[in-house]
């Protein structure tokens, strides 16, 4: 069986591996599409010192149950939680699921096939049914997911402006959220060589785009002089800026996922404190709201379609890979798409 594998700096590779059978409680699903995440691209930069399999965000068919399972059967469209919460635990009964970080986890598993693979290993429990969604679509579920936590990390309130640092797939969903959570204004940052993330930042609702190689956010002229509300899915070092771009009372909400030295993070106590500021960071650990994200794509509030700039077949993923990472200016979304799957659905 066919399988992708990632070695830092950025090297891909196929691999033909097996596959064991599955055990009680998991499924083997067949892979039909599989997003390239920003955490594979850290491991495949910098963080992983040897071959490993990757893919976390991807769906496709239930191809064969184990023991014991009963909410999904041979024949099902899935898409796959990277982890779930354990009902019996404490943060689970005192209400609060999302507290639980302990609960079945794909990505804990020793895998030898991930979700760039033709077939992968999964506990039944993460297994989410999606309907009709084209796989290419489903497979943005746990990224979507990602983007929402930010949202309600955030608490966006009717009227407040937002600005977004940050317009990769999770910044793009996220600012498509935020127009729909009633912002009143909506500032898009990321650098300039990227057109194609500029423009579909336009094309989503973003009122302002800011180019930040060009603009010093710490001085931009924000209509109201600031904003109520920042989405921080740049690298941790930028939460400074955030802070500064903040007005009194505002919200700080931010992904921190990084490795080594990149995970520091510094800001000035004065400026937090003299604004009354919150700096809150979302965890999508474990994952969520993936029935309210099918909801959200089915009903034409979030599109993800524009997302997708690479597309593949397993068989070229390595050259396709390659030149994902490689293109510095329409890159946004890469998708290996699976047998019988059309780039469009």
């Amino acid at each position: 069986m066919k399988a992708m594998y990632l070695k830092a700096p950025l090297q891909f590779e196929l691999r033909d591996v097996p596959l064991r059978a599955p055990e009680n409680g998991e499924v083997v699903v067949s892979v039909r599409a599989c997003g390239f995440c920003g955490h594979d691209l850290i491991l495949a930069r910098y963080a992983a010192e040897d071959w490993q399999p990757f893919g976390h965000e991807f769906s496709g068919v239930v191809e064969e149950v184990g023991a014991d399972v009963t909410n999904v059967r041979a024949g099902d469209r899935v898409a796959v939680e990277t982890s779930t919460f354990n009902f019996l635990s404490d943060p689970a009964r005192n209400g609060r699921p999302d507290l639980d970080t302990k609960g079945p986890s794909y990505m804990d598993m020793r895998h030898t096939a991930m979700g760039f693979a033709e077939r992968t290993i999964v506990p039944a429990c993460l297994c989410v049914k999606t309907g009709g969604l084209p796989f290419e679509q489903a497979c943005f579920l746990e990224p979507m997911g990602v983007a929402y936590d930010l949202i309600l990390t955030a608490d966006i309130h009717l009227g407040d402006d937002v600005l977004v640092m940050g317009l990769g797939s999770i910044g793009l969903m996220a600012l498509q959220m935020a127009r729909r959570s009633g912002a009143r204004r909506i500032y898009a940052a990321d650098r300039s060589h990227n057109k194609a993330k500029l423009e579909l930042a336009k094309a989503y609702g973003a009122d302002e785009i800011i180019c930040t190689d060009e603009t010093d956010l710490t001085v931009y002229p924000f209509e109201r002089g600031s904003v109520e509300r920042v989405l921080v899915t740049t690298p941790p070092g930028t939460i400074d800026l955030a802070t500064r771009a903040a007005g009194i009372g505002g919200i700080v909400a931010f992904l921190g996922i990084s490795y080594g030295e990149q995970a520091m993070a510094a800001f000035d106590s004065n400026v937090v404190h003299l604004k009354k500021l919150q700096i809150r960071a979302s965890n999508a650990i474990p994952a969520l709201y993936f029935p309210r994200c099918i909801d959200l794509m089915n009903a034409g509030q979030v599109d993800v379609s524009r997302l997708i700039t690479h597309t593949f077949p397993l068989d070229d993923a390595v050259k396709g890979l390659t030149a994902f990472v490689n293109d510095k200016h329409t890159a946004i979304k890469a998708v290996m798409i699976g047998d019988g799957v059309s780039a469009r659905g």
